[in-house]
C-alpha cells in the first residue's frame, strides 16, 4: 500500500495543469490482457508449499463514475479476471494439475487527470482503488478430476492511463493496473484442505465509455 501511495503522490507532483472539464456522469465497458507473476501456494493440513507458474489471461468488466470538473473522478467498477496456471502437484491425495487463478471484484477508484501529452483531447490519469475481492478462485485439473478452492478478501490497486475523446460524449481509455492482496485464504469447495496465497495480478486494459 505504501508503494502504491508513493507512486500516486509522485504522479501528482509532476502533473501539468489541465483545463477544467464538465461535471457529469459516465459509464464504460473494459477488457484487457491480465498477467500475474509466479505465486507461492501453501496447502494445509501439512503445510506443503509449492510455486505456481502463472501466465497470461483475460480481464473484463464495467465502470460507472462521476467527473467533478477539477481533474478528479470517482468511480465504481466490477471486474472479472483470470490467468492460466501451469501444473502444480502438492502430493498424493492433494490437489494437482494445471488450471487457473481467477477473481471477481468490486472497487471504488479515485482518479486524478492531468495533461501529460499537451493535447486537449487526451487526458492522462493516475488513481488508487479500494477493492473487495468477492471471490478469488484457484482450480486444479488433474488426474483425479477438478478441485477448486475459493475465498474472499480486500485489496488495493493502482491505475495509470489516458483517455482520448472520440466526440462530445464518447471516449476511448487505455490503461495499466496492478492489484495486490496478501495471504488470501482459499477454502476447498467440496474437497478438504485450504490454500493460502497472495493474489497480485496486473493488466493492460482498453475501454470504451460514454459521458452523459
Amino acid at each position: 500500500m505504501k508503494k502504491l501511495s508513493k507512486l500516486f503522490a509522485l504522479a501528482l507532483l509532476i502533473q501539468s495543469p489541465l483545463a477544467a472539464a464538465d461535471n457529469g456522469w459516465y459509464a464504460g465497458l473494459l477488457g484487457g490482457l491480465a498477467n500475474q507473476g509466479d505465486q507461492d501456494l501453501l496447502f494445509t493440513p501439512g503445510d506443503v508449499r509449492r510455486t505456481a507458474s502463472l501466465a497470461s489471461g483475460i480481464l473484463g468488466g464495467g465502470t460507472v463514475g462521476y467527473q467533478f470538473g477539477n481533474g478528479w473522478r470517482l468511480e465504481g467498477e466490477f471486474v472479472y479476471q483470470s490467468v492460466d496456471m501451469d501444473s502444480v502437484n502438492f502430493g498424493a491425495g492433494r490437489p494437482n494439475g494445471d488450471g487457473n487463478y481467477a477473481s471477481t471484484s468490486i472497487a471504488v477508484n479515485a482518479l486524478y487527470e492531468f495533461n501529460g501529452f499537451g493535447s486537449p483531447d487526451v487526458r492522462t490519469y493516475v488513481g488508487l482503488g479500494l477493492v473487495r475481492l468477492t471471490e478469488v478462485d484457484v482450480d486444479f485439473e488433474g488426474a483425479g478430476g477438478e478441485r477448486s478452492f475459493s475465498g474472499s478478501d480486500s485489496a488495493v490497486q493502482a491505475l495509470f492511463g489516458a483517455r482520448y475523446d472520440l466526440g462530445e460524449h464518447s471516449y476511448l481509455d487505455a490503461g495499466l493496473r496492478y492489484l495486490s492482496a496478501s495471504d488470501v485464504d482459499l477454502k476447498g469447495e467440496g474437497t478438504s484442505g485450504r490454500i493460502r496465497a497472495d493474489y497480485q495480478p496486473w493488466a493492460i486494459t482498453l475501454a470504451w465509455g460514454w459521458r452523459f
